[in-house]
């Protein structure tokens, strides 16, 4: 008894290792389709072959009983037809190899009316629901080997002894079957899911941003038809055309920026990737926001400790800090924002804290996600925007914060070997 369970246990371990690991690894990283995937499939298959039939449960002196089966099921349900016909060849040349017997005829035999009766239900029948594959395997795998036992029993091939016994294993084999593709089909299940629910994701964040922009461009544009409305049905003088058209060319431009932002968030174009050094270029931020800031009586600061370069573009660069510092001014009026820059753990941080109004956890979960701003007028554009920006060039965020006591974004960008020999160089 111990013999048969530990020849069961080994087997079914052969199965899972290879057959498991690509429905879980090759399936979600590898092709879905085509010749490659029926080929690595293959691969796979033929090694759980080998090793079930390498180390099998031997019953007298003519039966090697092991889980063979499996990896050919598996093979015609995933692989086709013909994955399963080079797997049933393998199957033959190597159980000749092991020996060929009476016990050996009795099992190929077995092998081929469960290969032939699968392709055939497979070639007709959709397996695409489990009620449709449990039938398919228990009459390919189960009933017709079992038949195919009984007749060889009627014609006096084997004992009642024998019989009984090779029943038993069948069963327990259809049983590993089953739970092996019950397996299968629960990860490829998962990923499915996982699939679907990305979609779901990725047609709620493009639903957000059509409302968005629909909202955000709706303004403008129907500024600019009642001024040219105006223009067409009243006579104006030439000082209010001129101060008309600049308002409609005003709101043009309105239009054209938000339709900028929402294509640099989708996908932000570097024009050229250089080495920045951040003191230089927040100097000029600075110098843009500090007349906003003292409209806002913000006392704005910087403090620079490295001029380690990084790599980026200028002005795209510009305007996402500009937009976080903008915010940071706009959360703080009458108190502080301080802006430095240091390096920490091989990496260029910028940190930009501030002493405003602070955000909750799930304010700063939303950051950077289309439509969502903290701001009562606001559109979400800008951070988003600036967020996007920020990871086009290899950057990453950290934001914490807290209500009433402001907020502080750490900005961490590598520092290239590109970098470092620029450095070097002017060094």
């Amino acid at each position: 008894m111990a013999e048969i369970m530990q020849g069961i246990v080994g087997n079914f371990m052969f199965i899972c290792i290879p057959s498991i690991l690509y429905f879980v690894f090759w399936t979600k990283y590898g092709e879905k389709t085509g010749k490659v995937q029926q080929i690595v499939l293959f691969a796979f298959l033929s090694v759980t072959l080998i090793l079930c039939m390498t180390f099998p449960y031997p019953y007298g002196t003519r039966y090697l009983l092991d889980f063979r089966l499996i990896p050919l099921v598996l093979g015609v349900i995933y692989g086709g037809p013909w994955v399963g016909a080079a797997l049933l060849v393998i199957l033959m040349a190597y159980r000749c190899m092991i020996g060929f017997g009476e016990g050996a005829f009795f099992a190929l035999l077995s092998a081929s009316a469960t290969y032939f009766s699968l392709a055939a239900i497979t070639w007709k029948v959709q397996l695409n629901s489990p009620k449709r594959l449990f039938q398919a395997i228990v009459v390919s795998a189960a009933l017709l080997p079992m038949l195919l036992k009984l007749v060889w029993f009627g014609l006096g091939l084997f004992t009642f002894s024998e019989l009984m016994h090779l029943i038993v294993f069948k069963w327990i084999e259809f049983t590993a079957i089953w739970v092996t593709v019950y397996l299968v089909e629960l990860v490829s299940s998962h990923y499915r899911i996982q699939l679907e629910l990305q979609e779901i994701e990725k047609m709620r964040v493009i639903s957000q941003i059509a409302a968005s922009v629909s909202h955000e461009i709706r303004n403008p544009l129907t500024t600019v038809k009642g001024l040219l409305q105006l223009f067409k049905e009243k006579e104006l003088s030439r000082d209010k055309r001129v101060n008309l058209t600049e308002v409609a060319l005003h709101e043009l431009s309105t239009a054209i920026n938000i339709i900028s932002d929402y294509l640099t968030f989708a996908k932000p174009q570097m024009a050229k990737m250089t080495p920045l050094v951040i003191g230089e270029e927040l100097h000029q931020v600075v110098s843009v926001l500090t007349p906003y800031a003292n409209m806002q009586q913000a006392a704005l600061t910087i403090a620079v400790e490295t001029d380690q370069p990084i790599l980026g573009d200028s002005q795209q660069f510009r305007q996402s800090i500009i937009n976080i510092v903008k915010n940071s001014i706009e959360a703080a009026p009458n108190g502080q924002v301080d802006i430095a820059v240091l390096m920490n753990r091989g990496a260029v941080v910028l940190r930009i804290q501030d002493t405003g109004c602070g955000m909750t956890v799930n304010q700063i979960q939303r950051l950077g996600t289309p439509y969502y701003s903290t701001k009562e007028k606001g559109t979400g554009l800008g951070t988003m925007v600036a967020f996007s920006i920020i990871r086009a060039m290899s950057g990453t965020i950290h934001v914490e914060s807290e209500v009433n006591k402001g907020s502080v974004f750490e900005i961490s960008f590598p520092v290239t070997t590109a970098t470092v020999a620029g450095q070097r160089e002017q060094d």
